[in-house]
């Protein structure tokens, strides 16, 4: 994720639970002083704070009751508007939880998988199986379960998914929705059993027909554009983006 989408869900965590948010991450003074704090932990203590989260939440405001009144009659912008919706289905848990990943660098830890240790050939099912379904029947955790267990977290998945609200990122179907389930996946842009990747960078949230797809047709992933281009020309962009960082510059 970059600063500002990092930035973007603090901002809505506090604009909609304001007291009780501040609280949860451990301020009671001044939020002058949390909101610098808050900075700092998400660019580091070498990059002066600034009032991105202020702002941002203010803009966030428009939706909520909470006093604010700054931006509360404004129309707000249609990035804000996409960001609302996606995790306003969030629970005051379930947000509190990402909010707390993202502030304590657990989405963007480097978790390896030693597959020297291995001795049966892993599958890239296998993988994807092992990281979407706890699937007891897949080599990965069969056959080396200790091994992953050691050093291999689901953390940044499990929060990936929560992330868009359990919509594919190509088509924002999510086809659970009306049965009251999330079958969302995680899909790795270069294949996990040949890069060893599991960054952020690497990994898509897909509804289950475009992961299959992609596996089916391998088609060539254009970090520039956002999009698979397939063998016969079509073009899946990405419609939603909230944590792709490659070739992005902060503003």
């Amino acid at each position: 994720m970059t600063v500002n989408q990092k930035k973007s869900l603090v901002a809505f965590y506090i604009s909609k639970y304001n007291d009780a948010a501040y609280r949860e991450l451990g301020y009671n003074g001044t939020k002058n002083k949390a909101l610098e704090d808050l900075s700092i932990r998400i660019t580091g203590p070498d990059v002066e704070p600034n009032a991105y989260i202020r702002q941002r939440r203010d803009e966030f405001d428009v939706f909520f009751d909470n006093g604010r009144v700054g931006y509360c009659k404004r129309k707000p912008k249609s990035a804000v508007t996409e960001m609302y919706e996606k995790w306003n289905i969030m629970s005051f848990e379930e947000i509190t939880e990402l909010v707390k990943a993202i502030l304590d660098g657990k989405m963007e830890e480097e978790q390896v998988l030693n597959l020297k240790n291995i001795d049966e050939k892993i599958s890239e099912h296998d993988i994807e199986a092992y990281l979407n379904f706890s699937d007891d029947t897949a080599a990965l955790n069969t056959t080396v379960k200790t091994v992953v267990e050691r050093t291999y977290s689901k953390t940044k998945v499990d929060m990936l998914k929560r992330l868009y609200a359990y919509k594919c990122q190509i088509c924002e179907g999510n086809i659970g929705e009306e049965y009251e389930t999330n079958i969302a996946e995680v899909h790795h842009i270069k294949y996990f059993s040949k890069s060893i990747d599991n960054s952020s960078d690497n990994l898509l949230i897909l509804c289950p027909n475009h992961h299959r797809l992609i596996h089916a047709l391998n088609p060539e992933f254009d970090y520039d554009e956002l999009q698979y281009l397939y063998p016969n020309g079509k073009i899946d962009k990405i419609a939603l983006d909230f944590h792709l960082t490659y070739g992005k510059e902060e503003k």
